[in-house]
């Protein structure tokens, strides 16, 4: 009788052993494979939007250009973020003139970039064999602001040929990119508008760098970790996290085409996007490193105007330290890098995403730069 009671326990023990281990099998399998279905039935869809132009070295970048005339005004993104901020601003200036927006390597609809080619073999035969393939050279290091600003060249003059000058707005990382860029090719570019602008300074601050690389890094990790196993999109179904933009309603007649909420719920379940985000993030030392490189070795050109914008308060969530800090790096780029020879705007606004939230408050600035250029080369 005791062997029976016995032998019963265990065959229970075992089939709800069992039992678990499916539901273990289910949880790890069948999230990442619906939420890796799900990415690639919605990408082609919630690109169509723009289009993915072909910068060579067999990477495409998303480019959405709307509107008519000149200058032709470039929006560049913040760190980790697509061209989505952008839009509500796009769809105000494009009555205007041409406006462009676009993805980063790596971030919303653009590719990442890709790897390097093969070591170069000493043997005749694997040397003869690149030539004919015509191997192209890895350009830099990826992610760094000398690789983006090269990228941003490649995409609005040799393969979309966008009209020229430019009229650059960069937010955060952006700025950065749009600061470079000016830099290396001061005749594209007739006004620069650098939004809360990462200043190559910021990190001499060690509370800053700390707080970039111990908290904003690993936060992204983990968010990079919940996408890729299939948690992020079973969040965004039950509503139990939010996502950074988002339209309630609009009376915009693109909206079934724009269609942001629904692609900012897709890149939070992208871990190739995070992915990318997280690459920007951890290479912004190289980058500031190029940007101090590069303000050495060449003058800011003095055909370009510049504008400063920055809001009120940096961000209302950091330490007092760090929003100092802050203050001081821009500071810095106004008075030491720029000698109080750029304007300076503030924004009364706290909202991280004014760009966004708040396009009106950046579209009378950027208008009153294309009526000044147009004035200037009607006079000439």
């Amino acid at each position: 009788m005791v062997a029976i009671t016995v032998k019963n326990l265990l065959k229970t023990c075992i089939h709800t052993l069992w039992k678990l281990v499916q539901l273990l099998c289910f949880i790890v399998i069948v999230p990442p494979l619906i939420n890796y279905a799900s990415l690639k039935r919605e990408a082609p869809l919630l690109g169509q939007h723009g289009l993915p132009y072909d910068i060579g070295y067999g990477q495409k970048l998303f480019l959405r250009c709307r509107g008519r005339g000149l200058p032709t005004v470039i929006l560049d993104a913040p760190t980790g973020m697509n061209s989505d901020i952008w839009l509500p601003l796009q769809e105000s200036l494009k009555q205007i003139t041409t406006v462009c927006i676009y993805d980063r390597a790596g971030l919303g609809m653009s590719d990442p970039p890709p790897p390097p080619p093969p070591s170069s073999s000493s043997t005749t035969e694997q040397k003869s064999d690149e030539k004919e393939k015509k191997i192209p050279k890895h350009r830099g290091m990826d992610y760094t602001v000398e690789k983006m600003s090269e990228d941003l060249n490649r995409l609005v003059t040799a393969t979309s040929q966008q009209a020229k000058p430019f009229i650059l707005v960069g937010n955060d990382l952006g700025a950065i990119v749009t600061r470079f860029y000016t830099q290396m090719y001061e005749f594209d570019v007739s006004h620069l508008f650098l939004i809360d602008p990462l200043v190559e300074t910021l990190f001499d601050n060690e509370q800053w760098k700390d707080h970039w690389y111990n908290k904003i890094i690993p936060r992204l990790h983990a968010m990079q970790l919940s996408a890729a196993v299939g948690i992020n999109r079973l969040l965004v179904l039950t509503s139990m996290i939010d996502t950074p933009l988002g339209i309630e309603k609009s009376n915009n007649i693109e909206d079934d085409t724009i269609n942001i909420n629904h692609r900012q719920k897709h890149l939070l379940c992208d871990a190739s996007h995070i992915s990318s985000s997280i690459r920007e993030h951890f290479h912004m030392n190289e980058t500031f490193s190029q940007m101090k490189l590069a303000w050495r070795m060449k003058a800011f050109p003095s055909n370009v105007s510049v504008t400063i914008i920055n809001r009120r308060q940096y961000d209302k969530n950091l330490s007092n330290d760090l929003n100092k800090a802050w203050d001081e790096s821009q500071e810095y780029l106004r008075t030491q890098l720029f000698r109080n020879q750029a304007q300076h705007r503030i924004i009364d606004s706290t909202d991280k995403y004014f760009i966004f939230n708040k396009p009106d408050l950046l579209e009378t600035l950027i208008e009153d730069s294309i009526n000044k250029w147009r004035e200037q080369t009607k006079a000439a």
